[in-house]
């Protein structure tokens, strides 16, 4: 077994969205530059890898519990899966900028909500009472 597949089977499941986002963006650039190779049957394969990758993210969006926030990034799934379609139909590098784009602003704000969610949870001190029971 090799690290990157240690890392992603001791992954949490916050960890595990980071590691598709960022591979996600790694395909999306590794397909431009086999477009700019014209090596079109890579160039497809890295696109569909991403396509896969959204896909996934997508079904792992829990709708009951998510809300607003779920239904918005669903969207925005649906928004880059479609992009993602038509970039590779037409090998259109511009459509792959601004779907990376929007998955760079992802990662970005999911590490920051990790950093945010990290900090609340290591304040809670389990032995100190929620209520005061001291009159």
């Amino acid at each position: 077994m090799d690290y990157i597949e240690q890392m992603v089977l001791t992954a949490s499941p916050a960890k595990l969205i980071e590691l598709l986002l960022q591979k996600a963006i790694s395909v999306i650039d590794e397909a431009k530059n086999y477009i700019d190779e014209k090596d079109y049957n890579n160039a497809n394969a890295k696109i569909v890898r991403a396509q896969d990758i959204v896909m996934e993210l997508n079904l792992a969006l829990d709708m009951e519990k998510g809300g607003e926030i779920a239904k918005n990034l669903r969207a925005l799934y649906n928004y880059m899966y479609r992009t993602l379609v038509e970039a590779n139909i037409k090998k259109d590098k511009k459509m792959l900028d601004d779907v990376k784009s929007l998955l760079e602003d992802l990662l970005s704000t999911w590490r920051e909500a990790m950093k945010l969610a990290g900090s609340t949870a290591s304040q809670i001190d389990i032995n100190k009472p929620r209520i005061n029971l001291t009159y």
